[in-house]
Parts: structure tokens; sequence; C-alpha cells
């Protein structure tokens, strides 16, 4: 689980008896990322699937209502959320006349709670009306009132979503293709039945693809069940397009061959937070704030403002809290111990369970 890198900047500040560290924030979060890196265990960054192909796709997802229905009421105080935004089915407030209508409330740490009602009479619903109806006015007031609902919020939201009624399943459609929307968060109550962000896929063109601004590594590549080497050719864009090669030009993979199947190329990746920050793996932030303000007292120390010493004193400390922090996330798990206790007995290797897409990793 990866933390925001806030709760880091928060400790440094209190360490250092800050009250206003927003001139620091571009600084700190480089410095952030450093010691991420350098502590460098196999946990530090995310390790992340991207799919692409010749023609892009947008990421999908499904909700649908799976207990029985026999009226309205059946749905009231039952949500629907996306990227944080909730939206739940509530009784109107006031309305005597009519048994119940369809409310939606996006809550937020970061802005006020928001409730828009379906709009007049007729668009409120009695006990009459069918589960399709109470879905029909929530694709309809979704469409056309979410940019009131993200007002104020980040990039990660609802904006950009549109939704979709076939029968009793709600479609959730990415607006614009890619496999960022794969990361969109959905989760329901308990009567919807949640299908997750999938499906969004990266454009292949020209025999080139680009990799996301936050990967560190690429660690592998595949088109259709192949696995795609690189090459170690010198004149790397002079590879014959016979052999199934590929090389990385700064952001940019280069493959050798035009490819039909899809490409997936597994990355490690700085996960960001909202604002765009680096976010902290969880239990490295006592260490990566021991970073911080190493490199934060180096600058007095340069301009000769702060002694020696207190510079040692946090750089050992740094060095301390990194060396614990990698061996805690290095330590195997009781699953890879036992693993790890069959390999020292039969000291016979085992062989992948996934052929053909053996690649000399995943093997046990």
């Amino acid at each position: 689980m990866h933390v925001p890198v806030n709760r880091v900047f928060n400790n440094v500040s209190r360490n250092l008896g800050l009250k206003n560290y927003s001139n620091n924030l571009d600084s700190w979060s480089e410095w952030a990322f450093e010691a991420e890196q350098y502590i460098g265990s196999n946990k530090t960054f995310l390790q992340k699937e991207l799919v692409y192909s010749a023609n892009c796709a947008s990421a999908t997802a499904t909700v649908e209502f799976i207990e029985t229905y026999d009226k309205p009421l059946d749905i009231i105080n039952e949500f629907i959320e996306i990227n944080g935004a909730r939206f739940t089915f509530v009784r109107p407030v006031g309305l005597e006349t009519i048994d119940i209508g369809v409310n939606f409330q996006h809550k937020s740490n970061l802005i006020d709670v928001h409730s828009l009602t379906l709009g007049d009479k007729s668009d409120l619903l009695d006990t009459t009306k069918t589960l399709s109806s109470v879905l029909e006015g929530f694709v309809r007031k979704f469409n056309a009132e979410t940019v009131l609902f993200t007002e104020g919020v980040p990039f990660e939201n609802t904006l950009g979503v549109k939704a979709s009624l076939s029968g009793t399943t709600l479609t959730f459609t990415v607006d614009n293709p890619g496999i960022q929307g794969n990361d969109y968060t959905i989760n329901s109550s308990c009567k919807f039945k949640v299908t997750p962000f999938s499906g969004g896929k990266n454009q292949l063109h020209n025999k080139q693809l680009r990799l996301p601004d936050n990967y560190v590594k690429v660690l592998s590549v595949r088109a259709g069940n192949a696995i795609i080497q690189p090459t170690s050719s010198q004149y790397k864009s002079k590879v014959s397009s016979l052999l199934d090669r590929f090389y990385i030009n700064g952001n940019r993979i280069n493959f050798t061959t035009n490819y039909t199947d899809d490409v997936v190329v597994t990355v490690l990746a700085v996960p960001l937070s909202q604002e765009g920050y680096p976010m902290i793996l969880q239990g490295h932030e006592e260490a990566v704030a021991h970073y911080i303000m190493w490199k934060h007292k180096l600058i007095g120390y340069y301009a000769g403002e702060v002694p020696q010493y207190i510079v040692k004193d946090l750089e050992r400390r740094w060095y301390q809290l990194c060396g614990k922090v990698r061996g805690d996330d290095n330590m195997p798990t009781s699953i890879e111990l036992l693993k790890i206790g069959k390999l020292w007995n039969t000291k016979i290797p085992l062989t992948s369970f996934n052929p053909p897409l053996y690649d000399g990793l995943n093997s046990y």
C-alpha cells in the first residue's frame, strides 16, 4: 500500500519546526522520489501491465443491480462510487405526495457535499416506477450534471466518464481512450455487482509506443503469446524486421516488426497522488522524511549556516533507516519461505505452470 507524500512532508515540517512548507514542495517531492529510488526494494514501485494496440480503446466498468426489486424503496440508501465521488439514492425531503425520489450526492474530503434531485415532479419516482426507470434517471442526471459534482476535485474524478444503461446494467465508459482509465476506481453498496474499469488500451503506431511518464523500468514486453527480447545490436534502427526485437529510446519503445496482436509491456512505475506527487510505500515514511531533512539542511551547510555535525547526524540516521526498510521489504513472506524450503529440499527447479509465456522469472 502506498500513502500520499504529504504525510512525509508533515513529518519533515514538524521535525524542522516549519509552519509553512509550500515553498519547498517541488524540492521535497523530488527528494522523496530520490529516497525511494535509493531504498530500491522489490516493493518500492508498482508493477503494472500496459496494453497497447493498433486500435486504442477506452476503459469500461459495469454495475448491475442483483437484488430482488419490487419498488423504488428497495434502492434507497444504495450507492455507486467512482473515484471517490459517491452517488447515493436517497428519499427526497419535504415531498409527502411523492413516495420516493432519486438524489445524487458527491461526498469528498476536498469539497462540500453536493445534492441534486431529478428535477420537477415529472422526473420524480413514485412506487409504480420500475428499476429501469430509476436507473434511466440516474444515467440522465449523471451525464448531465457530472461537472457539478467534480467542481474543485483533482484529475481523478468522474469528469470524463459517461454512463449508459442496458436492461438493469449500468456501463461507465471513460471518454478518452487509453490505459489511464484502467486505474479508475469503482465501488458500490452490496445490492450491486461491480466489474472494475478495464479494457483501456494505448495506441501502437508505426512500430512504436509511448511509455507513461512515471515509469521507472521496463521488465518485459510481450506481443500476443510471444516474449519479445531487446536487441543487442549497436545499430538498433538497422535490425532486421525478420527478428522480433525492441529497443528503448527515451520514453518510447521501438519494434522491428509491425504487430497485429496486442502488445503488453510490464513496467515498474511510480504511483502518483491526485496532485501528481509521488506516493510513498507505507513503512518508508520515516526513512524518506530523514532523507528530505538531510538534503534540506545541506543547503544551509553549503551556505555556512548549519554545523557539520547536524548534517552528519541526519546522514547517518538516513543510512540506518534506509537499510532497515529495505530489509523489511525484502524479507520473504510465509508463502515465499515455504517455496524456498521446497527448492532447498528438492534442489530441483520447478518449471513454469504457464507455458508458452515462460519468461524465466515466474518459474514457481
